[in-house]
């Protein structure tokens, strides 16, 4: 290894240096050196000119290895990792007075929450259970007075005739419909179940005075998604100010970016967030 050159500071007085400079280069002949150095006179600084680097001292120089700070680190990626949990919207149905009847006739709780396909099966066990299938045509479902309430009372004018059968591709989501949806959220432990259908994040960029942009984004909460932190994040993410306000009537926050990130943070929600594409509209007013 060649030699090195710099400035050794902390040595800036004179009488130091001098020191300095007679014991690298009086005490030891030139196979004993350490270093060598010579004196700057004007700025009463000491120059190091070369290392010798087969010194004993040199070669025998273990230097300390530095522990990692493990307890940062795990409470950093903790923390990061709380916000990007995994995320599974699930759409679930309550039954209500017009299908009751159906899942009591085959012994199941009118109490709880069913997914479609789970509802669905309700309705079929119902149709065997009362051996409902056309003879002449297995695609068909005769509806009798139970099952014909439960798909159409309230519905047909007064004066028309109610239906008497309906195809079986067509009888789980008229079921379905006839129930009160609800929709459970999961994030990580985190999870909540609300009444009705899931509302959509809305992302808004519109001009301001000076024709600039921002980006507006709301409807978050419904993902279990906190707007103070997001704003935080989105503020490193592209280097742009935000910040948060809480929507009229208390229906959440809205956060505010300067600048026209639609198309971007729309990406970073579904790839960091996990939030399905179909429940993130988007209103670009900027464009003619």
């Amino acid at each position: 290894m060649g030699h090195t050159g710099g400035i050794c500071h902390g040595y800036n007085t004179t009488e130091p240096a001098t020191q300095l400079v007679a014991i690298t280069n009086h005490s030891e002949d030139d196979e004993g050196r350490r270093i060598s150095v010579k004196e700057d006179k004007h700025k009463k600084e000491v120059i190091l000119i070369s290392i010798n680097r087969s010194h004993p001292d040199y070669t025998s120089f273990k230097p300390e290895k530095r522990k990692v700070e493990k307890n940062e680190q795990t409470v950093h990626s903790t923390s990061e990792g709380s916000l990007h949990k995994v995320l599974e919207v699930t759409e679930i149905y309550k039954p209500i007075v017009h299908v009751n009847p159906i899942f009591a006739s085959v012994g199941t709780d009118t109490s709880k929450l069913y997914s479609a396909s789970e509802a669905t099966d309700v309705v079929f066990k119902y149709i065997e259970q009362e051996n409902l299938i056309k003879p002449t045509n297995k695609s068909i479902v005769i509806l009798d007075a139970t099952l014909c309430d439960a798909l159409y009372k309230g519905t047909i004018k007064k004066g028309s005739t109610y239906p008497t059968e309906i195809h079986k591709k067509d009888l789980g989501h008229t079921f379905i419909n006839r129930m009160q949806p609800h929709h459970r959220v999961t994030r990580g432990s985190e999870s909540v179940v609300r009444k009705g259908a899931l509302k959509t994040i809305q992302i808004m960029t519109e001009r301001r005075q000076g024709n600039k942009k921002v980006t507006k984004l709301s409807g978050m909460e419904s993902f279990l998604m906190d707007a103070e932190a997001l704003a935080s994040e989105l503020q490193k993410k592209f280097a742009c100010s935000t910040s948060v306000a809480e929507l009229p009537g208390k229906k959440g926050h809205e956060v505010l970016i300067q600048g026209g990130v639609i198309d971007d943070l729309g990406r970073h929600l579904v790839e960091q967030y996990g939030v399905p594409k179909r429940y993130i509209e988007v209103l670009d007013k900027t464009r003619k």
